[in-house]
């Protein structure tokens, strides 16, 4: 099992976690929430000291628990469901017939680049709030989440193409909840 089909399951994301992650309110929060979270909790340490440890707790447990903070998505009409079933199928591409991936004329390096871009992003901040280096800490994390939002991006795009060509993989209760 490949490390993000690994992770996927340690947030839980089965068949009905997929579905509840993918409504917008849950994509959208994630994404915005993310970055400003950590880096708050990271520097609150300078001000309350070891009681930031709780606060990081706190933080962790959010970031794990809100894929399945929220009702399943009502179908694919909203850009973030799509790109979050595409990331489905991402991660599943080698179990579905490559995800869709050659079907949908995705490059899988395409996706990988993104990721590694928003990992170096993330690597930058981490040591920005370690330090406490405004700059490093904010370039690094706005330079993760741009890459984050690349990689969604491509997975959305995935998602609409794989469902062009099979049908049956479109995902959401108005359409009967069918495939990937």
């Amino acid at each position: 099992m490949a490390f993000d089909a690994r992770l996927a399951k340690a947030f839980g994301l089965d068949d009905a976690g997929w579905d509840r992650h993918a409504n917008p309110w849950s994509g959208w929060s994630r994404l915005v929430t993310g970055w400003p979270v950590i880096i708050a909790v990271g520097w609150s340490r300078l001000w309350i000291g070891w009681w930031a440890v709780p606060l990081g707790l706190l933080a962790a447990f959010w970031l794990w628990r809100n894929p399945l903070s929220f009702p399943p998505a009502q179908g694919d009409s909203h850009w973030m469901s799509r790109a979050v079933w595409g990331e489905r199928l991402w991660i599943r591409r080698a179990e579905k017939d490559g995800g869709g991936l050659a079907e949908a004329g995705l490059a899988v390096w395409k996706f990988h680049g993104w990721n590694v871009l928003a990992g170096l992003g993330a690597l930058v901040a981490i040591y920005g709030i370690v330090m406490f280096d405004v700059i490093a800490c904010f370039s690094g994390a706005l330079a993760s989440v741009f890459a984050r939002i690349g990689f969604v991006a491509r997975c959305e795009t995935l998602y609409r193409r794989a469902v062009a060509v099979h049908p049956d993989w479109r995902r959401g209760q108005d359409t009967g909840r069918t495939g990937a």
